[in-house]
Protein backbone atom coordinates (compact mmCIF):
# COMPACT_ATOMS: atom_id res chain seq x y z
CA UNK A 1 0.00 0.00 0.00
CA UNK A 2 2.79 2.39 0.92
CA UNK A 3 4.88 1.43 -2.16
CA UNK A 4 1.11 2.18 -4.07
CA UNK A 5 1.07 5.88 -2.68
CA UNK A 6 5.28 6.56 -3.45
CA UNK A 7 4.35 6.04 -7.51
CA UNK A 8 1.17 7.70 -7.25
CA UNK A 9 2.88 10.77 -5.60
CA UNK A 10 6.47 10.29 -7.94
CA UNK A 11 4.28 9.91 -10.90
CA UNK A 12 1.93 13.25 -9.88
CA UNK A 13 5.49 14.95 -9.61
CA UNK A 14 6.80 14.39 -12.44
CA UNK A 15 3.32 15.00 -14.73
CA UNK A 16 3.72 18.54 -12.97
CA UNK A 17 7.27 18.58 -13.70
CA UNK A 18 6.37 18.22 -17.17
CA UNK A 19 4.03 20.74 -17.36
CA UNK A 20 6.34 23.53 -16.08
CA UNK A 21 8.58 22.64 -18.50
CA UNK A 22 6.04 22.64 -21.35
CA UNK A 23 4.80 26.19 -20.06
CA UNK A 24 8.17 27.76 -20.11
CA UNK A 25 9.05 27.35 -23.48
CA UNK A 26 7.85 30.13 -26.13
CA UNK A 27 5.21 29.62 -28.67
CA UNK A 28 6.21 29.33 -32.08
CA UNK A 29 5.18 31.61 -34.10
CA UNK A 30 3.57 32.27 -36.96
CA UNK A 31 5.60 32.88 -40.65
CA UNK A 32 5.35 36.49 -41.44
CA UNK A 33 6.93 36.41 -44.80
CA UNK A 34 4.80 36.01 -47.83
CA UNK A 35 4.37 32.74 -49.92
CA UNK A 36 7.75 30.86 -51.19
CA UNK A 37 8.10 28.69 -54.07
CA UNK A 38 10.99 26.83 -52.27
CA UNK A 39 11.89 24.51 -49.87
CA UNK A 40 14.39 25.21 -47.39
CA UNK A 41 17.83 24.14 -48.43
CA UNK A 42 16.26 23.67 -52.52
CA UNK A 43 18.14 25.70 -55.07
CA UNK A 44 17.25 28.79 -56.28
CA UNK A 45 14.01 29.19 -58.96
CA UNK A 46 15.16 29.96 -62.31
CA UNK A 47 12.86 32.57 -63.75
CA UNK A 48 12.83 35.60 -66.97
CA UNK A 49 12.61 39.03 -65.99
CA UNK A 50 8.65 38.75 -67.61
CA UNK A 51 8.07 35.98 -65.61
CA UNK A 52 9.01 37.50 -62.29
CA UNK A 53 7.41 40.91 -62.56
CA UNK A 54 3.78 39.26 -64.20
CA UNK A 55 3.76 37.99 -60.40
CA UNK A 56 6.17 39.81 -58.32
CA UNK A 57 3.92 38.63 -54.82
CA UNK A 58 4.61 34.89 -55.99
CA UNK A 59 8.06 34.93 -55.21
CA UNK A 60 8.37 37.49 -52.25
CA UNK A 61 11.53 35.91 -50.13
CA UNK A 62 12.06 33.16 -52.35
CA UNK A 63 15.82 32.24 -53.62
CA UNK A 64 15.67 33.44 -57.28
CA UNK A 65 18.02 33.05 -60.62
CA UNK A 66 17.12 36.13 -63.06
CA UNK A 67 18.68 36.45 -66.54
CA UNK A 68 18.72 40.38 -68.27
CA UNK A 69 20.29 43.49 -69.21
CA UNK A 70 21.92 45.46 -66.51
CA UNK A 71 19.87 48.86 -66.57
CA UNK A 72 21.53 51.27 -64.12
CA UNK A 73 19.61 53.51 -62.02
CA UNK A 74 19.88 57.34 -62.78
CA UNK A 75 21.68 59.15 -60.50
CA UNK A 76 19.41 61.53 -57.61
CA UNK A 77 20.67 65.07 -56.60
CA UNK A 78 19.15 66.52 -53.39
CA UNK A 79 20.47 69.90 -51.53
CA UNK A 80 18.41 68.09 -48.27
CA UNK A 81 18.53 64.64 -46.63
CA UNK A 82 18.35 61.86 -49.32
CA UNK A 83 15.94 58.65 -48.64
CA UNK A 84 17.29 56.31 -50.68
CA UNK A 85 15.25 53.13 -52.84
CA UNK A 86 17.16 49.79 -51.66
CA UNK A 87 17.62 49.17 -55.44
CA UNK A 88 20.45 50.92 -57.58
CA UNK A 89 20.28 48.55 -60.85
CA UNK A 90 17.88 46.53 -62.51
CA UNK A 91 17.58 43.90 -65.07
CA UNK A 92 15.28 44.66 -68.06
CA UNK A 93 13.72 42.28 -70.50
CA UNK A 94 11.55 43.34 -73.60
CA UNK A 95 11.21 46.51 -72.07
CA UNK A 96 10.06 44.99 -68.39
CA UNK A 97 12.40 45.84 -65.37
CA UNK A 98 13.10 43.65 -62.68
CA UNK A 99 15.08 46.51 -60.03
CA UNK A 100 18.00 44.78 -58.16
CA UNK A 101 20.22 45.99 -55.20
CA UNK A 102 23.46 44.58 -54.25
CA UNK A 103 26.81 44.73 -55.23
CA UNK A 104 26.72 48.56 -55.97
CA UNK A 105 30.23 49.39 -56.15
CA UNK A 106 31.19 46.57 -58.94
CA UNK A 107 27.91 47.40 -61.23
CA UNK A 108 28.59 50.85 -61.05
CA UNK A 109 32.00 51.08 -61.93
CA UNK A 110 32.52 48.01 -64.10
CA UNK A 111 30.26 47.00 -66.12
CA UNK A 112 28.29 48.73 -68.92
CA UNK A 113 24.47 49.10 -69.39
CA UNK A 114 22.85 46.39 -71.62
CA UNK A 115 25.64 43.79 -70.68
CA UNK A 116 23.54 40.54 -70.01
CA UNK A 117 23.51 39.38 -66.54
CA UNK A 118 22.33 35.68 -64.48
CA UNK A 119 22.18 37.06 -60.46
CA UNK A 120 20.72 35.34 -57.99
CA UNK A 121 19.36 36.33 -54.25
CA UNK A 122 16.30 36.82 -52.48
CA UNK A 123 12.83 38.85 -53.89
CA UNK A 124 12.46 41.12 -51.47
CA UNK A 125 9.26 43.77 -50.70
CA UNK A 126 10.57 47.32 -48.97
CA UNK A 127 8.43 49.96 -48.32
CA UNK A 128 9.76 53.95 -46.93
CA UNK A 129 10.43 57.05 -48.19
CA UNK A 130 12.48 57.70 -51.32
CA UNK A 131 13.08 61.19 -52.23
CA UNK A 132 14.59 64.27 -51.48
CA UNK A 133 13.65 66.04 -47.53
CA UNK A 134 10.56 66.61 -47.07
CA UNK A 135 9.80 65.75 -50.33
CA UNK A 136 9.97 62.23 -50.09
CA UNK A 137 6.80 59.85 -50.70
CA UNK A 138 6.17 56.59 -48.80
CA UNK A 139 6.91 53.78 -51.86
CA UNK A 140 6.45 50.19 -51.97
CA UNK A 141 9.61 48.70 -54.01
CA UNK A 142 10.21 44.69 -55.15
CA UNK A 143 13.55 44.44 -55.97
CA UNK A 144 16.08 41.80 -55.95
CA UNK A 145 18.54 41.12 -52.78
CA UNK A 146 21.38 39.89 -55.15
CA UNK A 147 23.89 37.81 -53.25
CA UNK A 148 25.76 36.50 -56.30
CA UNK A 149 26.30 37.47 -59.37
CA UNK A 150 26.93 35.01 -61.58
CA UNK A 151 27.61 35.89 -64.73
CA UNK A 152 29.97 37.10 -66.15
CA UNK A 153 32.57 35.72 -64.27
CA UNK A 154 34.77 36.99 -62.96
CA UNK A 155 33.27 40.01 -62.87
CA UNK A 156 36.56 41.97 -62.92
CA UNK A 157 37.23 40.60 -65.97
CA UNK A 158 35.14 42.98 -67.98
CA UNK A 159 35.72 45.91 -69.56
CA UNK A 160 34.33 49.57 -68.16
CA UNK A 161 32.67 51.37 -71.24
CA UNK A 162 32.58 54.95 -69.98
CA UNK A 163 29.33 57.12 -70.54
CA UNK A 164 29.28 60.38 -72.26
CA UNK A 165 26.98 61.77 -69.21
CA UNK A 166 25.52 61.74 -65.95
CA UNK A 167 21.54 61.02 -65.79
CA UNK A 168 19.92 62.83 -63.41
CA UNK A 169 16.17 62.02 -62.19
CA UNK A 170 15.72 64.43 -59.60
CA UNK A 171 18.07 67.90 -59.29
CA UNK A 172 16.59 70.54 -56.33
CA UNK A 173 18.76 73.42 -57.57
CA UNK A 174 19.64 75.85 -54.60
CA UNK A 175 21.45 79.47 -55.14
CA UNK A 176 24.76 78.37 -55.94
CA UNK A 177 26.90 75.85 -58.14
CA UNK A 178 27.31 73.75 -54.87
CA UNK A 179 25.09 70.54 -55.07
CA UNK A 180 25.75 67.59 -52.36
CA UNK A 181 25.50 63.97 -54.41
CA UNK A 182 24.70 60.91 -52.23
CA UNK A 183 26.82 58.35 -54.41
CA UNK A 184 29.68 56.48 -55.41
CA UNK A 185 31.99 58.58 -57.58
CA UNK A 186 34.06 56.73 -60.43
CA UNK A 187 37.39 58.53 -62.09
CA UNK A 188 36.56 58.80 -65.58
CA UNK A 189 39.12 56.02 -67.88
CA UNK A 190 40.08 56.38 -70.62
CA UNK A 191 38.59 54.77 -73.63
CA UNK A 192 41.08 52.29 -73.76
CA UNK A 193 41.25 51.28 -69.81
CA UNK A 194 40.27 48.43 -68.51
CA UNK A 195 38.95 48.09 -64.96
CA UNK A 196 40.16 44.98 -62.58
CA UNK A 197 39.23 46.45 -59.52
CA UNK A 198 37.00 48.97 -58.23
CA UNK A 199 37.69 52.21 -57.86
CA UNK A 200 37.87 54.42 -54.22
CA UNK A 201 34.44 55.74 -53.47
CA UNK A 202 33.03 58.44 -51.33
CA UNK A 203 29.65 58.49 -49.51
CA UNK A 204 29.42 62.31 -49.61
CA UNK A 205 30.78 64.69 -51.88
CA UNK A 206 29.70 68.10 -52.70
CA UNK A 207 30.56 69.54 -56.24
CA UNK A 208 31.84 73.19 -56.52
CA UNK A 209 33.54 75.56 -59.51
CA UNK A 210 35.87 73.38 -60.34
CA UNK A 211 34.09 70.83 -60.95
CA UNK A 212 35.33 67.41 -61.04
CA UNK A 213 35.72 64.94 -64.17
CA UNK A 214 32.85 62.45 -63.01
CA UNK A 215 32.27 59.05 -65.15
CA UNK A 216 29.96 57.29 -63.34
CA UNK A 217 27.13 57.63 -60.50
CA UNK A 218 25.97 54.74 -58.51
CA UNK A 219 22.54 56.38 -57.22
CA UNK A 220 19.71 54.81 -54.63
CA UNK A 221 16.92 55.66 -57.53
CA UNK A 222 13.35 55.34 -57.87
CA UNK A 223 12.40 52.35 -59.67
CA UNK A 224 12.30 53.26 -63.35
CA UNK A 225 13.46 52.59 -66.64
CA UNK A 226 15.98 55.06 -67.38
CA UNK A 227 15.63 56.37 -70.85
CA UNK A 228 17.46 59.42 -72.60
CA UNK A 229 16.62 61.67 -74.96
CA UNK A 230 14.57 64.98 -75.51
CA UNK A 231 12.06 65.87 -73.29
CA UNK A 232 8.14 65.17 -74.28
CA UNK A 233 5.95 68.07 -75.45
CA UNK A 234 4.36 70.15 -73.12
CA UNK A 235 7.10 68.58 -70.75
CA UNK A 236 8.49 72.52 -69.73
CA UNK A 237 11.81 73.66 -69.66
CA UNK A 238 14.34 71.42 -68.69
CA UNK A 239 16.66 72.82 -65.69
CA UNK A 240 20.27 73.44 -66.47
CA UNK A 241 22.90 71.92 -64.36
CA UNK A 242 25.91 73.46 -63.15
CA UNK A 243 29.26 73.79 -64.99
CA UNK A 244 30.77 70.75 -66.03
CA UNK A 245 27.82 68.62 -65.12
CA UNK A 246 25.47 66.53 -67.93
CA UNK A 247 22.10 66.07 -67.58
CA UNK A 248 20.72 63.75 -70.00
CA UNK A 249 16.83 64.51 -69.24
CA UNK A 250 14.99 61.31 -67.87
CA UNK A 251 11.18 61.25 -69.22
CA UNK A 252 9.16 63.97 -67.80
CA UNK A 253 12.10 65.81 -65.96
CA UNK A 254 10.66 69.41 -65.85
CA UNK A 255 10.98 72.60 -63.73
CA UNK A 256 8.24 74.26 -61.52
CA UNK A 257 7.72 77.80 -61.42
CA UNK A 258 9.55 77.55 -57.83
CA UNK A 259 12.18 75.65 -59.12
CA UNK A 260 11.84 72.79 -57.26
CA UNK A 261 10.76 68.96 -58.81
CA UNK A 262 10.25 66.26 -56.32
CA UNK A 263 9.69 63.06 -57.43
CA UNK A 264 6.44 61.09 -57.17
CA UNK A 265 4.43 58.53 -55.41
CA UNK A 266 5.56 55.40 -57.91
CA UNK A 267 8.90 55.89 -58.33
CA UNK A 268 8.95 57.95 -61.77
CA UNK A 269 10.83 60.80 -62.80
CA UNK A 270 10.21 63.56 -60.86
CA UNK A 271 7.45 66.48 -62.37
CA UNK A 272 6.03 69.63 -61.64
CA UNK A 273 3.23 69.41 -59.20
CA UNK A 274 0.77 70.72 -61.81
CA UNK A 275 -1.89 68.13 -61.82
CA UNK A 276 -1.97 67.83 -65.51
CA UNK A 277 0.33 64.62 -66.72
CA UNK A 278 3.26 65.57 -68.77
CA UNK A 279 2.56 65.11 -72.84
CA UNK A 280 -0.38 66.71 -72.57
CA UNK A 281 -1.77 69.05 -75.70
CA UNK A 282 -5.00 68.95 -75.23
CA UNK A 283 -8.60 68.96 -72.79
CA UNK A 284 -9.61 66.53 -70.24
CA UNK A 285 -11.79 63.73 -72.08
CA UNK A 286 -14.42 62.69 -68.78
CA UNK A 287 -14.99 59.12 -69.83
CA UNK A 288 -17.21 58.00 -67.13
CA UNK A 289 -17.17 55.61 -64.14
CA UNK A 290 -14.94 52.56 -64.56
CA UNK A 291 -16.91 50.65 -62.39
CA UNK A 292 -20.14 51.15 -65.48
CA UNK A 293 -17.57 51.03 -68.44
CA UNK A 294 -16.42 47.50 -67.73
CA UNK A 295 -18.34 44.47 -69.51
CA UNK A 296 -15.75 42.23 -68.06
CA UNK A 297 -12.15 42.55 -65.91
CA UNK A 298 -10.79 44.74 -68.32
CA UNK A 299 -12.06 47.64 -71.16
CA UNK A 300 -10.67 48.84 -74.69
CA UNK A 301 -11.07 52.06 -75.93
CA UNK A 302 -9.58 54.55 -77.95
CA UNK A 303 -7.48 57.62 -76.72
CA UNK A 304 -7.50 60.30 -79.24
CA UNK A 305 -4.62 62.47 -80.22
CA UNK A 306 -3.31 65.41 -77.76
CA UNK A 307 -5.76 64.83 -75.10
CA UNK A 308 -6.40 62.57 -71.74
CA UNK A 309 -8.98 60.33 -70.63
CA UNK A 310 -10.41 60.66 -67.28
CA UNK A 311 -12.12 57.73 -65.65
CA UNK A 312 -13.60 57.88 -61.97
CA UNK A 313 -13.30 55.15 -59.85
CA UNK A 314 -14.94 55.12 -56.21
CA UNK A 315 -12.37 53.56 -53.33
CA UNK A 316 -14.29 52.12 -50.42
CA UNK A 317 -12.34 52.25 -46.76
CA UNK A 318 -9.71 49.21 -46.47
CA UNK A 319 -9.26 49.16 -50.78
CA UNK A 320 -5.76 48.96 -52.01
CA UNK A 321 -5.84 50.05 -55.78
CA UNK A 322 -3.80 48.50 -58.79
CA UNK A 323 -3.95 49.63 -62.15
CA UNK A 324 -3.08 48.24 -65.67
CA UNK A 325 -2.89 49.88 -68.75
CA UNK A 326 -1.54 48.28 -72.12
CA UNK A 327 -1.26 49.64 -75.50
CA UNK A 328 0.54 48.76 -78.87
CA UNK A 329 4.04 49.29 -79.25
CA UNK A 330 3.70 52.90 -80.91
CA UNK A 331 2.33 54.52 -77.76
CA UNK A 332 4.07 55.34 -74.82
CA UNK A 333 1.56 55.46 -71.71
CA UNK A 334 1.34 57.94 -69.23
CA UNK A 335 -0.46 57.40 -66.36
CA UNK A 336 -2.05 59.41 -63.16
CA UNK A 337 -4.30 59.11 -60.30
CA UNK A 338 -5.61 62.14 -58.62
CA UNK A 339 -8.20 62.55 -55.78
CA UNK A 340 -10.08 65.98 -55.26
CA UNK A 341 -7.33 67.31 -57.81
CA UNK A 342 -4.03 66.55 -56.04
CA UNK A 343 -2.10 63.93 -57.74
CA UNK A 344 -1.65 60.49 -55.82
CA UNK A 345 0.80 59.32 -58.54
CA UNK A 346 2.16 61.93 -60.82
CA UNK A 347 2.43 61.26 -64.26
CA UNK A 348 3.89 57.95 -64.36
CA UNK A 349 5.96 56.99 -67.09
CA UNK A 350 8.08 53.77 -65.89
CA UNK A 351 7.67 50.90 -68.68
CA UNK A 352 8.92 51.77 -72.34
CA UNK A 353 6.07 51.69 -75.60
CA UNK A 354 4.39 48.28 -75.64
CA UNK A 355 5.02 47.75 -72.21
CA UNK A 356 2.26 47.70 -69.31
CA UNK A 357 2.03 50.60 -67.18
CA UNK A 358 0.94 49.52 -63.96
CA UNK A 359 0.44 51.10 -60.65
CA UNK A 360 1.36 48.87 -57.96
CA UNK A 361 -0.93 49.90 -54.04
CA UNK A 362 0.23 53.66 -53.99
CA UNK A 363 -0.88 55.35 -50.81
CA UNK A 364 -4.50 56.85 -51.00
CA UNK A 365 -5.69 59.02 -49.05
CA UNK A 366 -8.82 57.36 -47.91
CA UNK A 367 -12.31 56.29 -49.37
CA UNK A 368 -13.56 58.61 -51.85
CA UNK A 369 -13.98 58.95 -55.94
CA UNK A 370 -10.56 58.76 -57.18
CA UNK A 371 -9.54 60.05 -60.59
CA UNK A 372 -7.18 57.89 -63.38
CA UNK A 373 -6.00 60.29 -65.86
CA UNK A 374 -4.05 57.97 -69.31
CA UNK A 375 -2.47 59.84 -71.65
CA UNK A 376 0.48 58.84 -74.26
CA UNK A 377 4.19 60.87 -74.16
CA UNK A 378 3.74 63.60 -77.25
CA UNK A 379 -0.37 63.06 -77.32
CA UNK A 380 -0.43 60.17 -79.56
CA UNK A 381 -3.36 58.98 -79.84
CA UNK A 382 -3.57 54.81 -79.28
CA UNK A 383 -6.13 51.91 -78.75
CA UNK A 384 -5.43 50.70 -74.77
CA UNK A 385 -6.52 48.37 -72.42
CA UNK A 386 -7.34 49.29 -69.07
CA UNK A 387 -8.18 47.46 -65.90
CA UNK A 388 -7.77 47.60 -61.88
CA UNK A 389 -8.36 45.82 -59.03
CA UNK A 390 -8.51 46.36 -55.41
CA UNK A 391 -7.89 43.00 -53.33
CA UNK A 392 -4.41 41.33 -54.19
CA UNK A 393 -5.74 37.90 -53.32
CA UNK A 394 -7.62 38.41 -56.80
CA UNK A 395 -5.71 40.31 -59.14
CA UNK A 396 -6.12 40.83 -62.89
CA UNK A 397 -2.73 40.95 -64.50
CA UNK A 398 -1.49 42.57 -68.28
CA UNK A 399 1.33 40.40 -68.61
CA UNK A 400 2.33 42.32 -72.26
CA UNK A 401 1.94 41.94 -75.59
CA UNK A 402 2.29 38.92 -77.34
CA UNK A 403 2.79 38.96 -81.28
CA UNK A 404 2.33 36.05 -84.17
CA UNK A 405 5.02 33.39 -83.93
CA UNK A 406 6.31 34.63 -80.61
CA UNK A 407 5.41 32.19 -78.04
CA UNK A 408 5.73 33.11 -74.37
CA UNK A 409 7.05 30.30 -72.26
CA UNK A 410 6.95 29.21 -68.50
CA UNK A 411 4.06 31.98 -67.26
CA UNK A 412 3.72 32.08 -63.51
CA UNK A 413 0.14 32.79 -62.49
CA UNK A 414 -0.55 33.47 -58.58
CA UNK A 415 -3.28 32.02 -57.05
CA UNK A 416 -6.51 33.36 -57.77
CA UNK A 417 -5.63 35.94 -60.41
CA UNK A 418 -6.66 35.79 -64.27
CA UNK A 419 -4.13 36.97 -67.00
CA UNK A 420 -4.76 39.18 -70.18
CA UNK A 421 -2.48 39.22 -72.90
CA UNK A 422 -3.13 41.26 -76.31
CA UNK A 423 -2.64 41.53 -80.06
CA UNK A 424 -3.34 43.89 -82.76
CA UNK A 425 -5.68 41.43 -84.95
CA UNK A 426 -7.64 42.29 -88.51
CA UNK A 427 -10.89 41.60 -89.63
CA UNK A 428 -10.82 38.06 -91.84
CA UNK A 429 -7.55 36.65 -89.74
CA UNK A 430 -7.37 33.31 -88.75
CA UNK A 431 -6.03 33.37 -85.25
CA UNK A 432 -5.03 30.14 -83.42
CA UNK A 433 -4.10 30.05 -79.66
CA UNK A 434 -2.44 27.29 -77.59
CA UNK A 435 -2.24 26.93 -73.73
CA UNK A 436 0.26 24.59 -72.24
CA UNK A 437 -0.34 23.53 -68.71
CA UNK A 438 2.93 22.67 -67.29
CA UNK A 439 1.81 20.64 -64.21
CA UNK A 440 -1.21 19.25 -62.84
CA UNK A 441 -3.55 22.10 -63.91
CA UNK A 442 -6.88 22.72 -65.57
CA UNK A 443 -6.75 26.03 -68.03
CA UNK A 444 -9.28 28.13 -69.68
CA UNK A 445 -8.76 29.90 -72.78
CA UNK A 446 -10.99 33.33 -73.51
CA UNK A 447 -10.79 35.24 -76.33
CA UNK A 448 -12.62 38.81 -76.52
CA UNK A 449 -12.35 41.54 -78.96
CA UNK A 450 -12.31 45.39 -79.22
CA UNK A 451 -15.22 45.91 -77.86
CA UNK A 452 -14.76 43.89 -75.19
CA UNK A 453 -17.10 41.20 -76.34
CA UNK A 454 -16.65 37.34 -75.43
CA UNK A 455 -15.81 35.87 -79.17
CA UNK A 456 -15.03 32.12 -78.17
CA UNK A 457 -13.80 30.42 -75.48
CA UNK A 458 -12.65 26.72 -74.82
CA UNK A 459 -11.57 24.49 -71.28
CA UNK A 460 -11.84 20.95 -72.61
CA UNK A 461 -8.86 19.20 -71.68
CA UNK A 462 -8.48 17.48 -68.49
CA UNK A 463 -5.62 18.54 -65.90
CA UNK A 464 -2.31 18.76 -67.34
CA UNK A 465 -3.52 18.75 -71.05
CA UNK A 466 -3.45 21.78 -73.49
CA UNK A 467 -6.14 23.50 -74.55
CA UNK A 468 -6.69 24.94 -78.71
CA UNK A 469 -8.39 27.95 -79.56
CA UNK A 470 -9.28 28.98 -82.97
CA UNK A 471 -10.98 31.85 -84.69
CA UNK A 472 -11.71 34.20 -87.54
CA UNK A 473 -11.55 37.86 -86.49
CA UNK A 474 -14.23 40.25 -87.23
CA UNK A 475 -13.21 43.45 -86.59
CA UNK A 476 -9.83 45.62 -86.50
CA UNK A 477 -7.87 46.22 -83.65
CA UNK A 478 -6.71 45.27 -80.18
CA UNK A 479 -7.99 41.72 -79.23
CA UNK A 480 -7.38 39.91 -75.80
CA UNK A 481 -6.29 36.86 -74.50
CA UNK A 482 -7.71 35.38 -71.19
CA UNK A 483 -6.84 32.91 -68.75
CA UNK A 484 -7.80 31.39 -65.58
CA UNK A 485 -7.12 28.40 -63.50
CA UNK A 486 -10.41 26.02 -63.13
CA UNK A 487 -10.10 25.62 -59.42
CA UNK A 488 -8.46 29.31 -59.09
CA UNK A 489 -5.14 27.93 -58.24
CA UNK A 490 -1.33 28.85 -59.48
CA UNK A 491 -0.68 28.39 -63.29
CA UNK A 492 2.65 27.94 -65.10
CA UNK A 493 2.12 27.91 -68.67
CA UNK A 494 3.05 28.55 -72.16
CA UNK A 495 1.06 30.75 -74.72
CA UNK A 496 1.60 30.45 -78.30
CA UNK A 497 -0.70 32.23 -80.78
CA UNK A 498 -0.58 32.51 -84.66
CA UNK A 499 -2.11 34.76 -87.56
CA UNK A 500 -2.73 34.00 -90.58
Amino acid sequence: MRRTITIIIFATAALLAGCRGRTALDPTPFPTIGPTVTQQGAGPVVLTVTELMSAPGLYRDALIQVTGLLRKQPLVVCDSDYHPSPAAWGLAEEGVLALAGGFGQQVRSLLPDDLTMTVEGRWRRWQGLVGCGKQAVEQEVWYLETSRILSPSPITQVTLTPASGIEIVAVTPTQDLALTLESEIVPTPSLEETLTTPEPTTDLVTLASPTPDLSELNPTSTPTLPTTGTLPSGTGTALTPPPGLTVTPSLGLTSTPGGSPSPTASGTPPTPTATTPSGATGQIVEKGDLYDEMLNDFLITSLGGGVIDSWDLEIFEGDSLYVYVLAPNQADIILSVLKDGQPIVNRQNTSPAGAPEFINNPPLSGEGTYEIQVLTVGGASTEYALTFYTDPEFAIIFPGIITSGSPRSAVQMPEGAYHYWFFVGSSGDEVTMTLTPLADEDPGLYLYGPDGEDIDSVDDGFEGEEEILTATLEMNGLHAIGIEEFNSGTLQYNLELTIE
